[in-house]
C-alpha cells in the first residue's frame, strides 16, 4: 500500500482570552496538521507539535517527495529513516515535530488499512479507559496575586466538582515579566488550590523550567509537605545533572520530557535517575513510534511514564492510543483550557466520564476530523 500523498495543513484559532505560563501568553491555538493518503483512498492524521513556520515547510517541500511511493505499512522504518536523513540536513538538531506529525500519520493510515486500532499494532491494549487529570488553572490578567488565585481556586473546585480527583497547575511567576511575584506566590498558589480541593484530590504542579537549582529545591521542599504528586520541569530541560540532584534529595517526584524527543534522550534521563516519571509528547517526541520506545524503556527503567498531552483533537486521540498499551498506572493530561480546535475538530470529540476517558477502538487513531470544521479553521 503505497503513500501517494503527503500535505501539510495549517490550521489557527485566536482565543476570547489570552493565558499564560511562565514563558510566555497564550493568545490562540495553532497547529500544522498533517493528511497522509495511499493510493487506496485510505487517509491518515497527524499532527506537529509548535507553530505552523517551519512544520509546514519541511512537510511540503522535504519529506513529502521523500515519503511519496513507501509503503504505509512500514511505519517504524520510515521513521527511523525519517530522522537518519533529517538529521543528516539539519546537523544541530532534528526536526521532531516533523517525525511525530509523519509517524502519528502512518500509524492512522496503517490501522485504518487493517480495521484496527493503532493500541493493537502497538503492542495490544492493557485498558479501555484512563484516569485522566485537569490540566489547567493557567494565569489571566489580573492586578494581584489575590484576584489571580480566587480564580485559580474556582477553576480547581470547578474539575473537582466535574468529577476529576486529579489536577495540574502552572507555577513559575518569577520567570515571566508581567507577574511581579515569585517563588513563595507559587508555594501559596499550591497551598490554596490544596486546601480548596483537599487532600484525596491528586496534585500535581508544573513549573515550566521556570527556576534555578536554588530555588527549584526550595519549592520543590514545600511541595512534598503538601504531598504534591509531582513536580513538573523545574528548571532547564537540558540540565540534566540538576534534574538527577534534585530528584535525589526531594520529596516530590519530579517529571519532565516534553521538550525531549526520542529515545536517546530519554535514555540519558532515565540513566541518570533523573526524573521520577517521563513525559514524552506524540507530537514533539517523535510520534507514536518514538512514544511508545519511551514508555518501554522508562518501564524497564521502573520509572511510569505518563505521556504530555497539549494538542488539537489528532493528537488527543493519539496520545490515547499510545496510553492504552502503557505498563503501570498512567494516566491521560486532559487539557482543560479554552481550545475550540481540540473540541470541534474530530466528528465525536474525546469526552471524559467523571475521572476517567474511554479509549476510542475504531480504526486507526480513533477519529475523523470533520472536514467543514477542519476548513473554518484553516489558515491557507
Amino acid at each position: 500500500m503505497q503513500i501517494s500523498s503527503v500535505e501539510a495543513i495549517p490550521i489557527h484559532r485566536e482565543l476570547d482570552e489570552r493565558i499564560a505560563i511562565a514563558q510566555k501568553w497564550i493568545s490562540s491555538r495553532e497547529y500544522c496538521l498533517v493528511r497522509v493518503t495511499t493510493d487506496e483512498g485510505v487517509t491518515g492524521w497527524g499532527e506537529c507539535w509548535g507553530p505552523v513556520a517551519g512544520n509546514r515547510e519541511i512537510v511540503e517541500e522535504y519529506v513529502a517527495p521523500w515519503l511519496e511511493g513507501r509503503d504505509v505499512r512500514n511505519v517504524e522504518q520510515i521513521h527511523d529513516d525519517l530522522v537518519f536523513k533529517l538529521t543528516g540536513s539539519y546537523h544541530s538538531y532534528t526536526p521532531a515535530s516533523v517525525v511525530g506529525g509523519v509517524d502519528i500519520a502512518l500509524w492512522d493510515a496503517y490501522g485504518k488499512s487493517l480495521g484496527l486500532p493503532v493500541s493493537d499494532l502497538l503492542g495490544g491494549r492493557r485498558r479501555d479507559s484512563v484516569r485522566a487529570y485537569a490540566t489547567g488553572h493557567f494565569w489571566t490578567e489580573v492586578d494581584d496575586f489575590e484576584t489571580l488565585k480566587e480564580r485559580v481556586v474556582a477553576e480547581a473546585t470547578g474539575h473537582v466538582d466535574a468529577g476529576f480527583d486529579a489536577l495540574k497547575n502552572k507555577i513559575g511567576f518569577q520567570r515571566h515579566p508581567d507577574f511581579p511575584w515569585g517563588w513563595r506566590e507559587d508555594v501559596e498558589l499550591v497551598a490554596a488550590i490544596r486546601e480548596a480541593v483537599g487532600d484525596d484530590v491528586r496534585l500535581m504542579t508544573d513549573a515550566n523550567h521556570a527556576y534555578d537549582l536554588a530555588t527549584a529545591r526550595r519549592v520543590g521542599e514545600r511541595l512534598s509537605d503538601l504531598g504534591v504528586y509531582w513536580l513538573e520541569e523545574p528548571v532547564r530541560p537540558h540540565a540534566v545533572d540538576n534534574y538527577a540532584l534534585l530528584n535525589r534529595e526531594l520529596d516530590v517526584p519530579l517529571a519532565g520530557g516534553e521538550c525531549w524527543a526520542f529515545e536517546h534522550e530519554f535514555a540519558r534521563v532515565l540513566d541518570a535517575g533523573a526524573v521520577g516519571v517521563t513525559q514524552p509528547d506524540v507530537t514533539s517526541a517523535g510520534g507514536l513510534t518514538s512514544t511508545r520506545r519511551v514508555a518501554t524503556l522508562s518501564d524497564a527503567h521502573n520509572v511510569q511514564c505518563i505521556p504530555h498531552v497539549f494538542g488539537s483533537a489528532v493528537a488527543l486521540a493519539a496520545s490515547l492510543q499510545v496510553l492504552a498499551t502503557i505498563p503501570g498506572e498512567p494516566m491521560l493530561e486532559f487539557d482543560r483550557t479554552p481550545n475550540p480546535i481540540r473540541d470541534d475538530l474530530a466528528v465525536d470529540p474525546v469526552t471524559n466520564d467523571g475521572n476517567s476517558v474511554p479509549i476510542p477502538d475504531a480504526p486507526g487513531i480513533g477519529v475523523d476530523v470533520d472536514p467543514d470544521v477542519l476548513d473554518s479553521f484553516r489558515m491557507d
